[in-house]
Order: structure tokens, then sequence, then C-alpha cells
């Protein structure tokens, strides 16, 4: 039947025909004037390049010619393949005359078009572009847009949801294609996405707060540059295997390349306390310098006149003051400083008692027991003094170091009164007293030095004259003498009571005869009172004085 209708039309259409006839006739077969898009495909001749199949197989014939829009549907891609929007000529129908619209935009316009109904829903700065900027000739780029036949009208189809489609890449592939795993659609710079941790090389430490095109976009990868001369990030590969793939190496190789055996990446100047071993250095650290914290010593700032990395260590004044200014010396040469000192303290000395024997000056007695600072302190001397120490103090005479206590004369030595043990008790005994102006006789012998001398600040010169020494008990009783009542006229040395120098018969104007020799001298001489322990003169000679008359 269908074979026989076409045939008809066929012959009816190749039959002659009045003019107006034939609009007529031409009217019977067709509902109305294809619209202007169509406009090649009128006429009865061109029916069955819509039409061939029946009703039913129209959809088909229309993504036949319509090949974009096929190629979409089939992959279930864009508007057309929608729910519902299989019938083709649902939306729009033709032979509504040549001004027909055949594309009504659901919402009114194409700016009211909700994008979200093409599969690909407009968000972020997206929303603010006009439909033009995207849909563009030199963004329609997948096999959709091949396939569009039409030369005239905008191209609504062959264009990717990915972002490369449109937008350069400036990773250029080295990262995945899928940009919003890491951007942020309303700034490209914001990465809410990208987590560094996930990566091979997780950040840490102070590589946290490092930007990203310090990395990146660092002078030494040898960046490409865009169209404006621009570098271009480098992402992929980068090499991070050791921190020298980044870091200039403050150390030029002499450590090897693995930097993390040592350093942390909280800080470069904080040691990897459990990494580095000094001992495996050319200098162990022993002593004190294993409390020495690292910059001590080593200095990485790159400032001028700062201490090179590593230091010199050959002598200890590579790194210490020598406080002794280049005087310290044995047997006539400098020697460093490990000659008398050790890594355990800087003080005290190891430089002993015994070893200054061999110097000009041993210590002896108490001086083995003495300071060094105590001799060999600069007076006076500073941090920033060249030579703290005096390292060949005067010692020719104990006063070179002592104050003299007896403020004698210049040039007067101790070591004939003192020895070295100590300066009490002298060694001047009753013998070596003989020496001096008054020797030690009879009772003298026995009395303490500070009995005469009373100070030891105060000069050691004493009288020589009982007077000086002691008062006299008979005031003065005895100055109308020619020796002025000198002790030593009736006095000796030895004992005080008797006057064993005293002779009655010779000094006294009365001489004691008969039982007179046997009177004790206080039957005689009676208490004289507080200032006078007796009364020797004047007595009364008379026997009267004495004798009563009484037997």
């Amino acid at each position: 039947m269908r074979r026989v209708l076409t045939l008809g039309i066929v012959l009816l259409a190749a039959a002659p025909v009045a003019p107006g006839k034939r609009a007529v006739l031409s009217a019977q077969i067709s509902p109305g004037k294809l619209a202007r898009p169509h406009r090649e495909l009128e006429g009865p001749l061109r029916c069955n390049r819509c039409h061939a199949g029946g009703r039913d197989a129209l959809p088909a014939n229309c993504l036949a010619c319509h090949a974009d829009i096929a190629w979409l549907v089939q992959r279930k891609r864009g508007y057309h393949a929608g729910p519902g929007r299989a019938n083709c000529a649902s939306c729009h129908p033709d032979h509504a005359g040549e001004s027909f619209a055949l594309i009504v935009w659901p919402g009114g316009s194409e700016a009211g078009f909700d994008h979200r109904q093409a599969g690909w829903p407009l968000e972020g700065r997206h929303t603010r572009l006009r439909c033009a900027e995207c849909h563009a000739a030199k963004f329609r780029v997948s096999p959709a847009a091949a396939k569009f036949e039409r030369r005239s009208g905008p191209g609504w189809t062959g264009l990717e949801t990915t972002c490369t489609a449109c937008h350069e890449d400036p990773h250029r592939g080295a990262l995945r294609e899928n940009c919003e795993s890491c951007h942020d659609i309303e700034r490209w710079t914001n990465t809410p996405g990208f987590d560094h941790a996930r990566t091979r090389y997780p950040l840490t430490g102070r590589h946290r707060e490092v930007t990203c095109s310090a990395c990146h976009a660092a002078p030494r990868l040898a960046l490409q540059t865009d169209a404006r001369g621009r570098p271009i990030p480098r992402y992929r590969p980068l090499p991070f295997g050791e921190c020298s793939a980044c870091h200039a190496d403050p150390h030029a190789g002499r450590l090897g390349a693995a930097c993390a055996r040592c350093h942390l990446t909280t800080a470069w100047r904080t040691p990897n306390a459990g990494g580095f071993d000094h001992d495996r250095t050319r200098y162990p650290l022993r002593g004190a310098h294993r409390q020495t914290t690292c910059d001590r010593c080593h200095d990485f700032s790159g400032r001028a006149g700062a201490r090179r990395s590593p230091p010199l260590f050959a002598a200890c004044t590579d790194c210490h003051r020598d406080p002794h200014a280049g005087a310290a010396t044995l047997a006539g040469k400098v020697v460093d400083c490990d000659a008398c000192h050790d890594l355990r303290a800087f003080a005290p000395t190891t430089f002993t008692a015994a070893r200054h024997a061999a110097t000009r000056y041993p210590l002896e007695g108490a001086h083995a027991s003495v300071r060094c600072a105590a001799c060999h302190a600069r007076r006076g001397a500073t941090v920033a003094t060249v030579a703290t120490l005096v390292m060949r103090p005067a010692s020719a005479r104990c006063i070179d170091c002592h104050r003299d206590p007896h403020g004698g004369p210049a040039g007067r030595d101790c070591a004939p009164c003192h020895s070295l043990q100590a300066m009490r008790p002298s060694t001047v005994d009753v013998a070596a007293h003989a020496r001096f102006a008054f020797a030690l006789d009879g009772a003298h012998r026995a009395v303490p030095c500070a009995g005469c001398h009373k100070t030891m600040n105060g000069s050691f010169s004493a009288s020589r004259t009982c007077a000086g020494c002691h008062s006299t008990p008979h005031g003065t009783q005895f100055a109308a003498r020619a020796d002025r009542g000198a002790c030593d006229a009736c006095h000796d040395t030895g004992v005080w009571r008797p006057a064993a120098r005293f002779n009655h018969d010779r000094d006294a104007a009365f001489s004691l005869a008969g039982a007179h020799a046997r009177v004790a001298c206080d039957r005689c001489h009676r208490p004289g009172g507080p200032s006078v322990d007796r009364v020797y003169r004047p007595v009364s000679s008379k026997c009267e004085s004495c004798h009563t008359g009484k037997s």
C-alpha cells in the first residue's frame, strides 16, 4: 500500500500541471511550508528525506540528518538525551511556514535556559558568562562538532565538559584532567580539593608554609613559558627524593646527600637528635662539647664573616679566645690549651702543683693549695681584656704577692721569720730572738709573742725597757733615785719576787743587822693604797716607829 501511495505521489508530481492547479496539488500533499532551516527539503520529491518509513521512523530520520545530535544521544549526553525527548516532532514541528522557529527555548530564551537540563549545570564564575562566550567555534572540540553540517546559526553542540576543553592546561597534562578535583570553580587559585598529604611527598614542618610557586615555579626547573612569556609551573615530575633536589647543600657534598639524617623539616638548625652522630665526623664531641649547641660552632646563615661549616678545629684557639694572649709556654715554647686544660671544663686547670715544680717557682707548703687565679689573675681584667691572666707573676719576694702586716721597710723579706707552711706560728724561737736587739731570758722566754707584740697589723718593734711593757707597782717612790726607779736595779728577768738584785744593806738607808735580817719585808713595809702595793719610801728608821715597848 505504501509503495502504491509513494508511486502515486511521484506520478502526480511528474505529470504536467497548470501553475494555478500546482499550488493546490502541493497543498494537498504537504501540510504547509517548511521552516527556513529546512527549505532545501521543500518539494514533494524530497518528502522521503524525512518521512520515509512512516511516523515512527521520523526521529531516526531526524538523527540521520542531525548527526551531531545523534552522536550525543547515543552517548546519553546533552539535552536531547534527556527523558521524554525522543520524539523530535513534539518539540520541533515543521510545515508551519518559513518564519516558524524550530527551536523553542525552555525558559523563554537562551539566557533563561536551565543548563542542568543539558547535563552540565553552570556554577561559580560560569554563571556570569554569556552563552556565546562558551559556545564559540574555538571551544567546539568534541566529535559532535565535526558532525554539525549546517553552515549558519549558532552551534550549541560540540562542547566538552572538561575544563581543558575551554581552558589552557597550565600543568601541560602532568596532572589529572579533572581540574575540579583540586580547584574551585569560582577562583582558579583556590585549591580546596587538593591535599598534599595524599601525594607521594606529604608536606611537613616548614614546608607547610612555603608557597606552591616556590617549589613548582623555581628557576632551577628550567620552566617553559606561556604566550605572555610567564613561566609555566611544573607539577610533575619533580625530584624530591633528597633535600638537595631543592636546596643548596651548605656542606658541598662533604656529608652526603641524605640531609634528613641530621636535620628536621621543622627548622634547618634543629638537629635530628636520633640521626646525626658527630662521632662519624673528623671531630668527635667529648666533654663539655657535648652540651654545646650546633650553632655555637657551625653557622649556616651565609653572612659575611660568618664561621665556616665545617669549622676549623686543629687548635683550641680556632674556636676559643686565648685568655693568655699567647703567653702560655712550657719549656720556653708556646703550647695549645690542652697542655693545661681538658675537654671537661676550662677550669680547673690540669696543670697541677707537681707540674709547677718544673717551673721557676715550685709550689711548696701552703702555696700548693692556693687557687691559680689568686696568683695569676690580672687585676682589673674584663672579658674585653686580651690577656686576663698573668702567666709569670713576680715571685722573687713574699711581698710581691703578700701585704706586709708589719709595715716594715721596703725590701724586707718574710722568710727569716715565717715558713711556706703557714704565716702563723712564726719560726722565730727564743734562740732566734737573740739576733734581735732584745734577747729573751728569764721569764721572758715563756711569754708568747703577742704578749709583747700586741698586733700583727702594726709594727713589731717593742720597747726594750721594763716600763714599756710593765706598769710599776711602786708608784713614784723611787723617782728621786739616780736610776729613776729602773726595775732592773732591784729585779731580774727570772722572777719579780723577791727582788733578787736589791741589797738592803747596800741600797737602803737602814741596814738589816741582827734580828732584823730575819724579819719579813711586809712587817716593815705596809700596803700603801690602790696605786702603791707597799710603802718602801719613806719608812722611819727609829725603833719606836716599829717597836712599842711591849714584849
